[in-house]
């Protein structure tokens, strides 16, 4: 699998989109772009995911090593930590950072974007009103005459 939405798409496996996005607790739109990645899922949704499939976090989200967590190798009871485990917790932690961050730029783009959206609307009714009024010669009209008068 080479993306992040193709192994979401198979962690779900047949359940109804729908029902899957409501056992994570998401919306059935939020998990349509998670699959069709237009968007990332949040950590929180990650684990979820994980949680209720049985997917291994680790596979999920880079494709590699176990798929299933069943299938992941057991942590020893003592003795020092594999040479590998501090460098993977340090990678962890910044993916982890940077897909918070990244997901708090796209809640700020999202916002400003619905801004932009509401003020080109009233920007349009605005231009609509002013169009109307010309046609039928209100003081926008006379205005505008004066203008092109001048």
């Amino acid at each position: 699998m080479d993306t992040l939405g193709a192994r979401i798409r198979l962690a779900r496996g047949k359940t109804p989109q729908g029902a899957f996005a409501a056992l994570i607790g998401v919306s059935k739109g939020s998990l349509g772009g998670y699959e069709r990645d237009e968007n990332l899922p949040n950590t929180d949704v990650a684990l979820k995911i994980c949680r209720q499939t049985g997917f291994s976090v680790e596979w999920l989200l880079s494709g590699r090593g176990p798929m299933r967590a069943d299938a992941a190798p057991r942590p020893r009871e003592s003795g020092p930590p594999p040479e590998t485990a501090a460098p993977y917790c340090a990678r962890c932690l910044k993916l982890e950072e940077k897909l918070e961050k990244l997901e708090e730029e796209r809640r700020e783009l999202n916002t400003e974007n619905r801004r932009l959206w509401k003020e080109n609307s009233d920007l349009n009714a605005r231009v609509a009103r002013l169009e109307e009024q010309q046609k039928k010669g209100g003081p926008a009209g006379n205005a505008a005459r004066d203008c092109s008068a001048a």
